[in-house]
């Protein structure tokens, strides 16, 4: 889909001030990651000798991003062995994939498994070292040392990111770049990093692309493969991302990546079979049971689904990160196998745990179709009704996965025409999401009306395509004005969808910076990007909007 180019700036004052001092480390806050008291003791121990003075520890990745939220750490220094199931890797990526590290802060893993080596090749983003036990203090401190004068490097990008500035980050990236030297490729992969935080794929893939040219980058692959699948390259995603997997067994990034490639592609044996691979190797990821319970469910295997759908919620019950979704679903392959008391066991958890009004009614269907398979219709028709009702009073739609649970269960209980005007809306706020698409017509797939959802796709799609093609055609030739008007329109009708959300910013803050002060455009531009920090916080398009925002009110000195 075409966008509006976004307003260009110059640099940002803000980036003058000194870094501090690597060698310094009494003045560095330092995190201890580690299941073993007696390491973590041993390790403060050894890091007072190098005079640090600034040391917190965590025994479990749970304690440890509760920390992190709250303290932006200069060194973190993580066992990869965290148990349950869980490795320093895989907290790494989780910290880096929602933006809680900053990029000058140095992450080093300590193991004895030469093996997880393997897998920094092809990863978007690495830890700084991997110290090998044993080792001693002086080793330690050599590679802390070196970790640490690498970083200071990063740290003018690093105040780039924590303002949300990614354009002047890269740029910062390409200065890096054209200095060359040692570390030049991992400004190379910084780049790309924020390249995809901002959505720019035929960037990625561009530089990707090139870089591959003159050097075989298995990360590179990775991120040329993503860019790849969301511009609907689908078949060479898929190729990229097997090749990976080919060389790099355990890097299961790629597993998750192509069985994105295959469900989109309509292969669900081969996404079950892809999954079933990378679970076999981490089964403790809770996107991947999620989406092995997906695959599974849609292939009709409800055995597998509920097992991995069960590992989800529990798995997500130490998370930051959970989704209602993940209880409906469960609750809807157990009401499925026969198994009610557990289904209402669940029911009950996720009406205590969630409070949200789309998340009663999700329950409320759920238990209607209990009471259908029990024979008391009377008390099912009641739920219903008063579900539709408050389903019908929501000012928006639920989020993509909890609505589909909702219109699920209304296909289930005969309430079509609800379930359709429904998923409608779900495919109008979230048009690029071919996991939903794939949803919607598993649907329709199984009541024998694979071809409705496809037909019901395709409309909507192509109206928001025309819209948003007609508006980009009119800030183009020049009228701002009219464009926004044209996105402003369409936010009211898709208010939940990011990317014609980000296109009535930009225009609304184009039209401001080529022709003045417009108070009610200002306004609604920070409604709108108030709306997208509700619905994704940590969207890099969002929060660099926000920033240019910030510039715009700067530049008419107006406010902050």
């Amino acid at each position: 889909m075409n966008t509006v180019r976004p307003y260009s700036f110059s640099s940002p004052p803000y980036l003058d001030a000194a870094v501090g001092d690597p060698d310094d480390l009494a003045a560095l806050k330092f995190l201890v990651i580690d299941p073993v008291a007696d390491m973590r003791t041993t390790m403060g121990m050894t890091l007072g000798q190098f005079g640090v003075r600034q040391l917190e520890h965590a025994s479990r990745s749970s304690d440890a991003l509760a920390l992190i939220k709250r303290t932006e750490y200069d060194v973190i220094l993580c066992e990869y062995d965290l148990g349950h199931g869980f490795d320093g890797l895989f907290l790494f990526d989780e910290l880096r994939r929602h933006e809680m590290l900053k990029a000058s802060c140095a992450f080093l893993i300590i193991t004895g498994e030469r093996r997880a080596q393997k897998v920094l090749g092809a990863a978007e983003l690495v830890p700084d070292a991997i110290v090998l036990k044993p080792f001693t203090g002086d080793a330690l401190f050599a590679r802390l040392q070196r970790a640490l004068h690498r970083k200071r490097r990063f740290q003018p990008i690093d105040s780039a990111i924590l303002r949300h500035d990614f354009l002047y980050a890269i740029r910062l990236c390409n200065q890096e770049i054209k200095l060359g030297g040692p570390d030049m490729l991992e400004f190379v992969r910084m780049k790309t990093h924020l390249m995809l935080r901002i959505s720019d794929w035929a960037g990625v893939r561009d530089l990707c692309r090139t870089l591959l040219t003159r050097q075989d980058v298995p990360w590179a692959k990775m991120a040329l493969g993503k860019s790849l699948f969301e511009l609907r390259k689908l078949d060479e995603a898929g190729q990229l991302f097997q090749g990976v997997i080919s060389e790099h067994e355990l890097v299961l990034d790629a597993y998750d990546w192509l069985a994105r490639v295959k469900q989109a592609q309509g292969d669900l044996a081969g996404a079950r079979g892809t999954l079933d691979q990378a679970v076999q190797r981490s089964p403790y990821v809770v996107a991947r049971q999620r989406e092995l319970g997906d695959v599974a469910w849609r292939s009709g295997d409800l055995a597998t689904a509920q097992v991995a759908l069960q590992e989800t919620v529990a798995l997500s019950r130490y998370s930051f990160w959970r989704d209602p979704a993940d209880h409906g679903r469960l609750a809807e392959v157990l009401i499925g196998q026969g198994e009610i008391g557990e289904a209402r066991k669940i029911l009950a958890e996720v009406r205590k745990q969630f409070r949200q009004p789309q998340v009663g009614i999700m329950a409320e269907l759920q238990e209607a179709d209990i009471l259908r398979r029990q024979g008391d219709h009377a008390a099912a028709e009641k739920k219903i009704s008063a579900a539709l009702a408050a389903l019908n009073a929501l000012d928006e739609p639920p989020a993509a996965a909890l609505g589909m649970c909702i219109a699920r269960s209304c296909f289930a209980m005969k309430q079509e025409g609800a379930a359709t005007v429904l998923m409608q809306q779900l495919l109008r706020n979230h048009h690029d999401d071919l996991g939903l698409a794939g949803q919607v017509k598993a649907l329709y797939q199984a009541a024998g009306r694979e071809n409705e959802a496809d037909d019901l796709i395709e409309a909507v799609t192509s109206n928001i395509v025309g819209l948003n093609n007609e508006a980009v055609q009119l800030a183009q030739a020049g009228d701002l004005a009219a464009a926004a008007e044209l996105f402003l329109r369409a936010v009211s009708d898709m208010p939940a969808n990011l990317q014609v959300l980000f296109n009535a910013i930009n225009a609304l803050l184009a039209y401001v910076n080529q022709n003045g002060w417009h108070v009610s455009y200002m306004e609604r531009a920070e409604q709108l990007l108030e709306k997208v920090r509700q619905l994704n916080p940590a969207h890099g398009r969002g929060l660099q909007l926000a920033e240019i925002c910030r510039k715009t009110r700067k530049k008419y000195g107006v406010g902050s």
